[in-house]
């Protein structure tokens, strides 16, 4: 179960991995209640970056009746650091300048918006709906 917002979730995830479609972890409450209900007696596993989201919502998944509920240590961060990236499609955004890293650690080129703040591939960059400054594929004048 991926607990990152669905920016995070565009530019990488886990192969099967569960997909909330939160923009904001205050989603995440209400997400999990749209999960099937068989999932609350089996065991879910879930990951966000490096694992302080998955402290808060192991709380809130043992509060909605989720009865086995695990995460993993350190997140995708130390996950990368263990295991390298088999089972990872993609890059892992992260909340610094570097903006996103791959399964060894190095800083990819993902840029960020600098309007909507959105992470940006380099297909999006090279969008005509792409001004650094000023606007994005996401942010686009005129897009509702």
């Amino acid at each position: 179960l991926d607990t990152r917002n669905d920016y995070e979730v565009r530019i990488g995830s886990f192969e099967g991995a569960i997909d909330l479609e939160i923009s904001s972890f205050r989603e995440f409450p209400a997400a999990i209640n749209s999960l099937p209900d068989e999932y609350k007696s089996k065991q879910v596993v879930m990951y966000c970056t490096g694992g302080i989201r998955c402290e808060k919502a192991s709380a809130v998944m043992l509060n909605a009746g989720f009865s086995d509920v695990k995460q993993l240590e350190g997140g995708v961060l130390g996950y990368f650091e263990e295991c390298g990236g088999s089972h990872w499609n993609g890059d892992c955004f992260v909340f610094d300048q570097r903006v996103a890293i791959d399964h060894k650690l190095s800083e990819t080129t993902i840029e960020m918006c600098f309007k909507c703040r959105e992470p940006l591939s380099v297909e999006e960059q090279k969008s005509d709906k792409y001004l650094v400054g000023e606007y994005c594929p996401y942010c686009f004048p005129g897009q509702s």
